[in-house]
């Protein structure tokens, strides 16, 4: 709207206020005349052929009233003037009729928030500009929620804020938003300075006893051994919500239950204290803007911030979106960052807790042969997945008792908290049983695996003769198996940070192509498979053979079976 082309409005007469639905407070801008008895007159002048035209629209008190409240709806009926009922373009269809525009203006000052946005949203195509980008967001809220409005507010404002907040407003709101956050970071790290002071102590330390006292009294003690060799996990469970985690007599981390737990049924009944104004509901974006943002690079679904002495972690039901509320879980404080390690939190994982078989609650040794079931009965059941290039569960036995491996070691991933299980038989040692990041266990190659002949059974030697056999590869994109007369090929997929495979098994004209064309054929075929791979209509998803827990050639031998069933 050109600033130049209608003189400035006469001044308000006696006892008449002048209320601009824009802050600038120029005088081509729409503005309202309110009288003394509450009424007012909604004055647009307009530019146009050459001459000025002059708008009235008359408007209740209680239009007023939410004019003055709404910074919100004063632009929305902006928007309406300056779009939709092409006011102020000279060069379109000539303005609607004026009961026209009174019924919109009344429904915009008068109406629902959700009636707003769905007027705005089925004519936001008819807008300009950056009104039309903004716009076009609107569709996308529901504004009969509360933080579905505050959506709607920021996104009706995107783009076109700097028309309607001046420099000086803007520079007010950035240091009254910065005064906020420092008060707010000041309170975070006071209500958590005491967990973090208990962090590392002892039991009996009088700053553990002061955590003690503000969880609560009488916890419900619980006491385990974990992993091999083996640590002393220690609890003290709360009907707060609280828990402290000890391992080996100290203090390992401090968790807040925010979802409901047996001993505790409504959940840590503390949130709002410990993090002020965060309810048990706080989306993901309220979190943050409680806490500060996270530790870069720990944005990923359980993000860690720093506060004060200590690391909290927060942990979501599943995948959270940012503003999707009722999906937090649980806060772990802890001394350290977890980034780079396994967190207390999943020491009691229902997925592989208990997979660690000892022949005495006491002696803290290993059943070998029961431990081995477990994990297998753990991968049947998809709780556990097999990492491939690792010793077989089924062949450490024969393996360690050859001699020929210094540590026969099986890797298996958790599907539930995704730490990684390492079992091993030691030539010279008692066995071990290890939970480690996924960091951790990139930094253990796995030891060479001597040919099967060296210690197999001929039943063994046999089964190994019939495994599909990797034939070709380009070392990167995919991989070639061959079993019998038949190939099969592995094409790795990826988008953006996402990675995956598809196991296909190729059928007689792709067999054809490989023949024709060899390994070309293969790197365009993995192309082709990698470009749907993500989409909802992939042709590829109902030939792929991979299975959880499984690696490309136990699925492959899976496969094979279960044709040779459906065939007999």
């Amino acid at each position: 709207m050109s600033r130049k082309r209608s003189p400035r409005g006469r001044a308000p007469g006696r006892g008449v206020r002048r209320l601009w639905l824009l802050p600038d407070q120029v005088g081509d801008e729409p503005f309202i005349d309110v009288h003394q008895d509450g009424h007012g007159m909604l004055n647009v002048q307009v530019a146009r052929n050459g001459r000025h035209d002059c708008f009235c629209f008359a408007v209740t008190a209680q239009h007023i009233a939410v004019a003055e409240r709404s910074a919100l709806r004063r632009w929305a009926v902006f928007v309406v003037l300056y779009g939709e009922l092409a006011v102020f373009h000279p060069d379109a269809a000539p303005a609607r009729p004026p009961g026209k525009c009174q019924r919109i203006i009344d429904m915009v000052l008068g109406g629902t928030d959700s009636e707003v946005e769905q007027y705005l949203t089925m004519m936001n195509k008819r807008f300009r500009g950056g009104l039309r980008d903004s716009l076009a967001l609107l569709c996308e809220a529901d504004l009969t929620r509360f933080r579905d409005r505050e959506a709607f507010e920021k996104r009706l404002w995107f783009g076109v804020e700097s028309l309607i907040v001046s420099d000086a407003e803007r520079a007010r709101r950035v240091q009254e938003a910065e005064r906020r956050a420092a008060a707010r970071a000041t309170a975070v790290r006071q209500a958590f300075e005491p967990y973090n002071e208990a962090l590392l102590m002892a039991e009996g330390d009088d700053a553990v006893r002061r955590v003690i006292d503000l969880l609560g009294s009488n916890p419900v003690i619980s006491e385990f051994e974990v992993g091999a060799p083996a640590h002393h996990d220690r609890y003290l469970t709360f009907r707060s919500g609280g828990e402290i985690m000890l391992r080996d007599g100290a203090v390992a981390a401090i968790l807040f239950h925010v979802q409901p737990t047996e001993a505790a049924p409504s959940g840590f009944t503390g949130l709002g204290t410990l993090i002020p104004g965060l309810s048990r509901d706080a989306s993901k974006s309220q979190v943050e803007e409680a806490l500060g943002k996270p530790i870069t690079g720990r944005t990923g679904p359980n993000p860690t911030y720093s506060v004060g002495d200590g690391f909290v972690k927060v942990f979501y039901d599943g995948w959270a979106k940012k503003d999707e509320p009722g999906r937090l879980k649980l806060l772990q404080v802890t001394a350290e960052d977890t980034y780079a390690r396994t967190d207390p939190a999943d020491e009691r994982c229902t997925g592989c807790a208990a997979m660690l078989i000892r022949t005495a609650p006491a002696a803290g040794g290993v059943d070998v042969d029961a431990t081995i079931a477990a994990l297998r009965a753990g991968v049947a059941a998809g709780r556990l997945r097999r990492t491939h290039n690792r010793v077989a569960l089924g062949d450490m036995l024969r393996l360690h008792d050859s001699g020929l491996m210094e540590h026969v070691e099986a890797q298996l991933g958790c599907t539930v908290c995704h730490r990684h299980i390492f079992f091993a038989l030691h030539r010279d040692a008692d066995p071990t049983f290890e939970h480690l990041s996924l960091d951790d266990a990139r930094r253990r190659p796995p030891e060479r695996v001597p040919p099967v002949e060296q210690w197999g059974d001929a039943a063994r030697i046999a089964r190994e003769a019939q495994r599909p056999e990797r034939i070709a590869t380009d070392g990167n994109s995919w991989v070639l198996f061959a079993m019998g007369e038949h190939l099969f090929m592995n094409a790795r997929c990826w988008y953006s940070a996402v990675e995956g495979t598809r196991l296909i098994r190729l059928d007689a004209a792709e067999m054809r192509q490989y023949e024709r064309d060899g390994e070309a054929y293969l790197s365009r075929l993995q192309e082709a498979i990698n470009r749907t791979w993500t989409s909802s209509d992939d042709p590829w998803r109902s030939r792929d053979l991979t299975r959880s827990g499984m690696s490309d050639e136990e699925a492959i031998e899976a496969s094979m079976a279960a044709a040779q069933e459906d065939r007999a």
